[in-house]
């Protein structure tokens, strides 16, 4: 099972072209509640908002600038970006999903969206994993950098 490889599920991305019209959308429909406020991420090169429907966790991202990572899925409309996993053993989880076959798409980097923990994404058939490090394991790195 997925989840036991590489950590516990964390949330879905959706690709948007607008985030204000989409979590409006998303709000109106399905009950959905703002979890964050709209934010911009410069590495990844997109605007993000968390919102919670029926329990689950939806990072709407939109593009910030052209080119963006997003623009193939939006030229076919919104659509499943990514799923989130989060995991406390990133480093070694970073090297074994690589080594199971997915390829890494994007290298381990600080995100904004997480407080500076980093994230990498994997693709694999199609599917997008992006990898995020756990709180105690940045906690431990910021320490061991500072020794």
């Amino acid at each position: 099972m997925i989840s036991d490889c590489i950590g516990a599920f964390h949330h879905v991305g959706l690709a948007v072209p607008d985030i204000d019209s989409s979590r409006a959308f998303f709000e109106r429909t399905l009950g959905a509640n703002v979890e964050s406020e709209v934010f911009h991420d410069p590495l990844q090169g997109v605007r993000i908002q968390f919102i919670q429907a029926g329990g689950l966790r939806i990072e709407l991202l939109a593009p910030a600038a052209a080119p963006c990572p997003l623009d193939g899925i939006l030229k076919r409309g919104v659509g499943l970006y990514h799923a989130g996993y989060e995991t406390v053993e990133f480093d070694e989880k970073v090297r074994s999903i690589g080594a199971s076959g997915m390829s890494l798409v994007s290298p381990p980097k600080p995100a904004v969206a997480f407080g500076g923990r980093r994230v990498a994404f994997f693709m694999g058939r199609g599917l997008i994993i992006e990898l995020i490090e756990g709180i105690a394991e940045q906690v431990n790195r910021i320490k061991s950098s500072q020794d």
